[in-house]
């Protein structure tokens, strides 16, 4: 019987081969179902309900591929290929609206070429509408209520705001391969409905039930049991920002915690500035006075994220990449350029700001920026971010905050911010957005036009002209207005851009065509907004409020030499954080990092996600794998803790895991702001700890790390929590339960749904059956023929006695 069995086997296996001998084209190599390879469109929740994509429940929604070129969509169910010039919400609400329930689900077609120096296939390419909303994080948008200013200034003059629709039960795709796509047109544009074999598509991408919201889920109770159980995560990552010269004295806290005071001190207005002229004198809960040294602090600050329509595909080229790029370079410029001690003798201190998580509502810079001004800790939750080691940060327990530092930063002078500089609208020309109101700001703007170099003069924006604005000045979408809405308008600022009243059409703003090979990056406009901004918080630094720009600039542009655009370490970051987000240079740094973090702690810390390639700035969901901080007490990790066990044993800690481009930026800054002190006597390092008792960083409250350069340097630089105001990680409950007991009303809750590891989307030519049947009645008659075969071989060895 075995061999009758093998026998068979074999002559289903050649059936089964019959079967498979019915081929797609390449890049698809059989029949059966195979996975696509694609950048999905994902489900989103925010406050007032959900936007993008998704089917409708967890079935599988199947449809024969049909090439939609504006015509009647078909009568039997379907799945539309469109070209991703095509690709808009007039396009996509059209077809829904006269599919009668047949769409299935849409195909983006990639139409670009990639691999040469022709940018676009085609003109049509060239006006590509951007899916970002006209009024940026302003008006119909979730962050509509913490705009400030005109929020219905029309910013994205080419956008159509499908990024913010709710297309609950229509899954979208963008294919990703020239190859694949080349193929999809050809089939889907030749076959026809009554073809025997068509090919098909199969969406599986089930984000969540419609019709709730992020409170809803972040809240989830099982009903069962009435167990907590969250349905979605947060967005959210890891700012980082960092000091330009020697840090303040974390004086304020050591000496709360000395006087065993329950709260942290008040602010006494009516107290004497201590000796230095620098401190503001505060008194405690028990009346005894004590004094924090600070100085006013201009935030020089960026995003460092965008967006798409496919949150795999966010190259963010003139978004996030070149303003962390200009960023990163004027800090570079302000370290070779002024020493510690020059800096330390100014009258405002530089704070450089990267926040992560500004397309979904000004997630970093609301949350630092909020922090600095208003975050209060109770003293029975400050503790040493180390348990053991009384020398490390001061952090919050609950809320959970990592470091303290922030507050140390005391009063904001004002705010310079930087947007969308690597490609100017106009030849030589950046501009500069100031409403006007406040000394401060007009000299900030005052000094941007003073500090051009030599490729790139600075104009006033004439965006307050271009619309009727009822008196409310339109500032751009930065930290800037997150400030504004914040204060209420009680802080001055100027922001650094390269559109004048409208962003550039090409690249489109939060497009997945926003990439470096599509976009043409000036190396030139990007050298010359860091020389700017540099320049610039050099001369705010340097005022002592007299606003004389004139002497200021004069000042900082005689200190800081103009940045090369072929300055090496420019061209080599530039190629990182455009072109390859794997390259070794952030990979060099963010180890670094990391390494530090692992012998500070003793947590197992490790280079984080990287950008990929092409480099994505989607800023992601909140966890522990991406930025969550968290507390180990004992032998149990929380969010957040409120109780009294934590220092009762030698592992206590707290801990977080960022990304990969915000380790390689927070090591950057230690290393370019953090050799003002150094003259040449540098100690060679490995790891944080082989930088101990470092001579040139024993400024009171310095203390030295180790660079990606093998050398100690001072540090400089910090993470920050870049997540809704509204949001706090729950007490004593793992990381990933978040509460709302912190809610405003206001701020947008972008929620992320969690995935079922089986969603992607299947392509195969549906062949109706009919060499199924064949191949079945040729295993069928394979079986017989085998069972009769064996049967007469069987009865012939009985005979010869052999069997």
């Amino acid at each position: 019987m075995n061999l009758q069995y093998l026998l068979a086997a074999i002559f289903a296996w050649t059936a089964n081969g019959l079967q498979k001998s019915e081929t797609l084209d390449e890049p698809f190599q059989s029949s059966t179902f195979k996975h696509l390879e694609h950048s999905p469109c994902v489900g989103l929740y925010h406050r007032e309900g959900r936007s993008g994509c998704g089917t409708a429940d967890r079935d599988v929604q199947t449809g024969a591929l049909y090439y939609h070129e504006g015509q009647t969509p078909p009568t039997s169910r379907f799945v539309a290929v469109l070209e991703e010039y095509r690709f808009t919400s007039n396009a996509v609400t059209t077809l829904v609206s006269n599919s009668r329930g047949m769409l299935q689900g849409i195909l983006v077609l990639n139409g670009t070429l990639t691999n040469s120096n022709v940018t676009y296939v085609s003109d049509d390419m060239n006006s590509v509408a951007s899916p970002g909303p006209i009024y940026p994080l302003g008006y119909s948008t979730p962050s509509a209520n913490i705009a400030y200013g005109s929020y219905k200034y029309p910013w994205n003059g080419n956008g159509d705001g499908l990024n913010q629709y709710d297309l609950y039960g229509v899954p979208i795709a963008y294919v990703n391969d020239e190859g694949a796509s080349a193929f999809i047109r050809r089939v889907s544009k030749n076959q026809q409905a009554n073809d025997a074999n068509q090919v098909y598509s199969d969406f599986k991408y089930y984000m969540g039930p419609d019709g709730i919201t992020s409170k809803e889920c972040l809240s989830w109770e099982d009903s069962h049991d009435g167990k907590w159980n969250p349905k979605c995560l947060p967005l959210g990552g890891t700012s980082v920002w960092a000091f330009a010269g020697s840090p303040p004295t974390q004086q304020v806290y050591k000496n709360a915690q000395d006087a065993d005071v329950d709260d942290n001190a008040d602010v006494d207005e009516d107290a004497d500035a201590d000796e230095d002229g620098n401190g503001r004198k505060l008194k405690n809960n028990n009346g005894a006075d004590v004094y924090q040294k600070q100085k006013p602090a201009i935030i020089v600050g960026t995003s460092t994220d965008s967006t798409s329509m496919f949150h795999d595909l966010v190259p963010g080229a003139n978004e996030g990449a070149s303003n962390t790029l200009t960023l990163l370079m004027a800090a570079y410029l302000i370290g070779r350029s002024v020493d510690d001690a020059t800096l330390d003798s100014l009258t405002n201190r530089i704070v450089f700001g990267f926040f992560d998580g500004e397309a979904y509502g000004y997630l970093g810079s609301r949350s630092f920026l909020n922090d600095v001004l208003n975050f209060e800790c109770a003293n029975q939750y400050l503790a040493n971010s180390v348990a053991n080691d009384g020398n490390s940060e001061l952090a919050c327990l609950y809320p959970m905050k990592p470091s303290m530092k922030f507050k140390d930063i005391g009063e904001i002078a004002g705010i310079l911010t930087v947007d969308q500089v690597g490609v100017p609208m106009d030849d030589e020309i950046l501009y500069v957005h100031n409403d006007g109101n406040g000394d401060f700001g007009t000299f900030l703007a005052n000094v941007l036009k003073a500090a051009g170099t030599n490729y790139f003069t600075v104009a006033e924006s004439e965006a307050a002209n271009n619309n009727e604005n009822g008196g409310d000045y339109p500032y751009p979408p930065t930290a800037f207005t997150a400030l504004q809405a914040i204060s209420g308008g009680a802080y001055s600022g100027a922001v650094l851009s390269g559109y004048d009243y409208v962003f550039p059409m090409r690249p489109p703003y939060q497009s997945h065509l926003n990439w470096a090979v599509n976009s043409q990056i000036s190396l030139k406009s990007i050298a010359s907004a860091a020389t700017i901004i540099a320049r610039t918080a050099l001369a705010a630094a340097y005022d002592d409020g007299g606003y004389d720009y004139d002497t200021a600039s004069e000042y900082a542009v005689n200190t800081i030499a103009e940045l090369a655009y072929n300055d090496e370490v420019l061209v080599e970051l530039a190629d990182c954080l455009l072109v390859n987000g794997d390259c070794k240079m952030l990979d060099k740094y963010a180890s670094q990092e990391a390494k530090n973090e692992r012998d500070r702690t003793g947590f197992d810390i490790a280079s984080g996600a990287s950008l990929g390639y092409p480099p994505n700035y989607y800023v992601g969901v909140y966890s522990v794998q991406y930025g969550q901080p968290f507390v180990r007490v004992g032998g149990q990790v929380y969010g957040a803790y409120d109780g009294q066990n934590y220092g009762h044993t030698s592992k206590d800690a707290i801990g977080m895991q960022p990304r990969m481009l915000q380790q390689a930026i927070r090591n950057m800054l230690h290393d370019f702001l953090g050799r003002g002190q150094v003259n040449g006597n540098e100690r060679r390092c490995g790891q944080e700890s082989d930088c101990e008792g470092v001579g040139y960083c024993a400024t009171e409250g310095d203390s030295a790390t180790c660079s990606a350069k093998n050398v100690c340097v001072c540090k400089r630089a910090y993470y920050h929590t870049a997540l809704d105001t509204s949001i706090t990680a729950a007490v004593n409950k793992d990381p990933g339960f978040f509460s709302l007991d912190s809610d405003d009303g206001k701020t947008p809750i972008w929620t992320e749904p969690y995935w079922s590891s089986t969603v992607g989307v299947k392509m195969y030519r549906n062949s109706r059956n009919g060499p199924g049947y064949v191949a079945l009645g040729v295993g069928i008659v394979a079986l017989l023929l085998v069972h009769g075969f064996t049967k007469k071989v069987k009865s012939g060895l009985q005979k010869e006695k052999v069997y």
